[in-house]
């Protein structure tokens, strides 16, 4: 059997500070260290050159203001005991050239292309048997996948322009583009991206027998609307976030209907110093 023992415990200096060495111990009796804490306890604020904030300002947690929809996919009615579950990995590009207004002309910078390359190697390297591998229509995309590509050497990469990026809805708060989105054009995005996101964003279909791990490599605005929208938050909240170049995020959809984040804009696959996001 084993269990945990803290043997050392100090506290020292008007901060009440105590450090804590946590061994583990075997059967035999043997020790091993595990990790140290050391815990601060900040002095009473009392100073009197600190502004205080009115507490009658301060914002209160939010809760939702409607129940989890269970038939958010309009599949509900197909709902099965089964675990089955789908595995959906959102992808954004690699770094992009900016300075041109024509999309053909959006290709990967040198950083993209390498940024590709690790997100390529971190998927190979995960083991996970993917099933499926869709891109959206613009260079930028197309060139991640076929960089990621050669390293999960699917057969076939399916395209779908509804992953174009796009303005998904006005966000909040939003008002500096409030005057620089037509209305017209704004109602199209969003049915477009609706689009993509029922088409890609849904429970295991009641013949589905095994688990499935499908990649998307699209856009931020795209990755970000998706999550708001699949995990039943305001769909305005999608620019309060950033993601970086060539980052995945993971949403798991369980037969049931529930809908798990496992991860938003993991970058841990690319180096420090070699991140971005615009």
């Amino acid at each position: 059997m084993r269990f945990f023992v803290k043997l050392a415990t100090s506290t020292v200096g008007v901060l009440c500070t105590t450090a804590s060495a946590y061994y583990l111990v075997d059967g035999k009796n043997r020790y091993g260290v595990l990790f140290a804490a050391t815990i601060a306890q900040s002095p009473n604020d009392n100073s009197s050159q600190l502004v205080k904030p009115d507490p009658r300002t301060l914002s209160k947690p939010i809760q939702s203001s409607e129940r989890w929809n269970w038939n958010w996919d309009g599949r509900h009615s197909e709902t099965s005991k089964s675990r089955v579950v789908r595995h959906i990995y959102l992808v954004r590009h690699g770094q992009y050239q900016t300075r041109t207004k024509i999309d053909d002309e959006k290709q990967l910078t040198e950083l993209g292309n390498e940024q590709a390359d690790w997100a390529g190697r971190a998927l190979a390297e995960s083991k996970i048997s993917f099933t499926r591998f869709i891109q959206s229509g613009l260079i930028r995309a197309i060139q991640t996948a076929t960089i990621i590509n050669k390293h999960l050497r699917f057969n076939r990469i399916e395209q779908d322009i509804d992953l174009n990026e796009g303005f998904p809805i006005l966000p909040e708060p939003g008002e500096r583009y409030a005057d620089d989105v037509a209305k017209g054009r704004l109602e199209l995005e969003t049915a477009r991206l609706e689009r993509a996101f029922h088409r890609y964003i849904h429970r295991p279909l009641s013949n589905q027998t095994e688990d499935s791990h499908e990649l998307i490599v699209c856009h931020a605005n795209v990755i970000r609307y998706f999550v708001c929208r699949a995990l039943q938050i305001p769909a305005d909240a999608w620019l309060r976030f950033n993601l970086f170049h060539c980052s995945i995020t993971h949403l798991v959809l369980t037969s049931d209907g529930r809908v798990i984040c496992y991860g938003i804009g993991d970058v841990g696959h690319v180096p420090q110093d070699r991140r971005s996001y615009v």
